[in-house]
């Protein structure tokens, strides 16, 4: 973070001045006690923890401000060490009006907007693997898309980046233009659009409605990436007047995809920019995985990056956790961690990858609950039971949860079983597996598939031999 003074943020979120220094320099922003340096400033946000009633431990870590909005907050008690205090109407809000107000300070940076159903994390990474070819990129670290993640993100802004590769998710209406609001991004990407959130929107024609709000947030010489593959996105872009970029699997779209080898260690297939193509090699499984790879070449290339920049970017990019990780056991048989998240869409497509990639494997699928469906939840449960029983090399389905339930009354044609720990689906796994096993995890991030294969890993090295 560049350096500011208090009066800048005091002025940036419409403060009251309370008391302190209002020349004091500002160079990191807090938010959470446990992991607060001194010298930042706290915000004192109203979340699941109020973090008004954590102002004492920030006091006690020597903060150098306190930016906080309930009345009822004693600070005669600290006396006489007391930091600069700021109060404001709304602590969340005065945090995205100073993040929208820093990163108004950097006119040269080239912001892309990520966001979609499924796959904006690695789209993000792939594209910032792409875009630190050329200069400095920013982007946001793990679960940082949202109205407290994205304004921290930005925070780390300093004059020598050039890019910004972004993720931002929404829960709700109007989270995007409040998200883009804050980034001013030149491109956007919209990865897909699917069965993701609809706790909230309902229907996909909701999602759509939401995330379509990023195009409108480009500015006026920037451009819009789209999915050509994806009918919700296809059938909307004669509706904008802003450039498009489409990236598919055909060759309708700008960028696309030919002669796919799914089998390999190492997926590798095709890729066309207008009528040049060269051989790309991704370091990650999955065909949905393709699609990222052409959303984030072409946001690179409407940025002017040329194919060997792009082609190298992609042979180099380093997967995130919990997507698409694999491991392979003493015994032979292969683990592969995708439990970063799951929604109807994205078990689908992995699934179908899943098979693609290894045709002459007995799976074992290891699944947990879908969550943030709605009240159609057990439906879209039941509807991948069915989807399930359609693949032909899929042996065994292991399921953790409560909503899993619909999965298991679709399964007529596999053999499937329920787990009330994750540690008996490790003991289980360990007994049957062998060299001709593919044990696939995935479920929705709270339900922490990832210890199970993490807790496989550790009962694998204790083996002898």
């Amino acid at each position: 973070m560049e350096n500011f003074y208090l009066m800048d943020l005091i002025n940036a979120v419409n403060g009251s001045f309370i008391l302190g220094n209002p020349h004091l320099p500002i160079t990191e922003i807090g938010i959470d006690t446990r992991t607060i340096k001194q010298g930042q400033v706290f915000f004192a946000l109203k979340g699941k923890k109020d973090g008004h009633e954590y102002i004492k431990e920030a006091i006690e870590k020597k903060v150098s401000a306190i930016i906080y909005s309930r009345d009822d907050v004693d600070f005669n008690v600290f006396y006489p060490n007391l930091p600069s205090l700021v109060k404001v109407d709304d602590t969340s809000a005065a945090l995205e009006k100073l993040a929208a107000f820093y990163r108004k300070k950097f006119r040269l940076l080239k912001t892309v907007d990520v966001t979609g159903s499924n796959g904006k994390t690695t789209t993000k990474e792939m594209l910032a693997s792409i875009l630190k070819q050329k200069g400095k990129t920013l982007t946001n670290k793990g679960n940082f898309n949202n109205r407290i993640g994205v304004p921290l993100t930005i925070f780390n802004l300093t004059s020598d980046i050039e890019y910004a590769a972004l993720e931002i998710g929404t829960s709700e209406f109007g989270e995007i233009k409040a998200l883009c609001d804050i980034t001013l991004p030149h491109c956007g990407i919209i990865t897909n659009i699917g069965s993701s959130h609809l706790e909230f929107f309902k229907t996909p024609q909701n999602v759509l409605k939401e995330k379509s709000s990023l195009i409108d947030e480009i500015d006026d010489n920037g451009f819009i990436v789209l999915n050509n593959d994806n009918s919700y996105l296809k059938n909307y872009i004669p509706h904008i007047s802003k450039k498009v970029i489409t990236f598919g699997l055909y060759s309708g779209a700008d960028v696309y995809a030919k002669n796919i080898r799914l089998w390999l260690d190492k997926p590798m297939f095709d890729m066309y920019i207008n009528s040049h193509h060269e051989t790309i090699e991704l370091p990650i499984k999955g065909k949905f995985n393709i699609f990222n790879a052409l959303a984030a070449a072409a946001a690179a290339h409407g940025l002017g990056f040329s194919f060997s920049e792009i082609k190298k970017g992609l042979k180099h990019f380093t997967p995130p956790v919990m997507r698409m990780q694999s491991y392979t056991l003493k015994n032979g048989a292969t683990i592969i961690n995708d439990a970063y998240n799951a929604n109807p869409s994205s078990m689908k497509e992995a699934i179908t990858s899943l098979a693609q990639s290894y045709p002459n494997k007995e799976v074992t699928l290891v699944l947990g609950d879908m969550l943030e469906l709605g009240d159609k939840a057990a439906q879209y449960h039941a509807e991948i039971g069915k989807f399930i029983n359609s693949q032909d090399n899929i042996k065994n389905v292991y399921l953790f949860g409560s909503l899993v339930s619909s999965i298991k009354n679709e399964l007529s044609k596999k053999r499937s079983r329920y787990f009330m720990t994750r540690i008996i689906i490790c003991e289980e796994l360990m007994k049957e597996a062998n060299e001709n096993t593919i044990i696939f995890i995935k479920g929705s991030r709270r339900m922490h598939l990832d210890l199970v294969y993490d807790e496989l890993i550790s009962m694998d090295r204790a083996k002898k031999g």
